[in-house]
């Protein structure tokens, strides 16, 4: 049961389309090293290792926050999704559309009067 409940949350994690930023392993790292701290202190461990895993998750917690603060001041990007970069990069380029009219250039668009009119089309597809 405990095997698929951790199935499920990992098929969730990963269909959300969006792919790794920057943090994404750090975060991982940290949530690894919560899940150790949890079982050892179900198991009654020792003491020291016990503090050994919070100075571990002490010091990725600091990475974390250095490395996400960091990133906002020098690249803003990299603590963003592939996905919103990749969207970001074809808005740039003038490439509008989407998975139903399909890629449009910049120069077939002509907005006017507040409605969209497809320059190159057959139809002259007014929306």
């Amino acid at each position: 049961m405990a095997m698929s409940i951790i199935k499920e949350l990992l098929h969730k994690s990963d269909a959300s389309g969006s792919k790794s930023t920057i943090l994404k392993p750090l975060t991982w790292l940290i949530s690894v090293i919560t899940g150790g701290i949890i079982l050892l202190l179900e198991f009654n461990s020792p003491n020291w290792l016990i503090i050994m895993f919070s100075i571990i998750m002490g010091v990725a917690i600091l990475i974390f926050f250095f490395s996400y603060i960091y990133c906002l001041f020098t690249d803003k990007d990299a603590i963003r999704s592939e996905k919103y970069s990749i969207q970001k990069l074809a808005i740039e380029k003038g490439l509008y559309g989407d998975n139903v009219t399909g890629i449009l250039i910049q120069d077939q668009l002509n907005f006017s009067d507040n409605k969209l009119k497809i320059e190159n089309s057959e139809e002259g597809i007014l929306l």
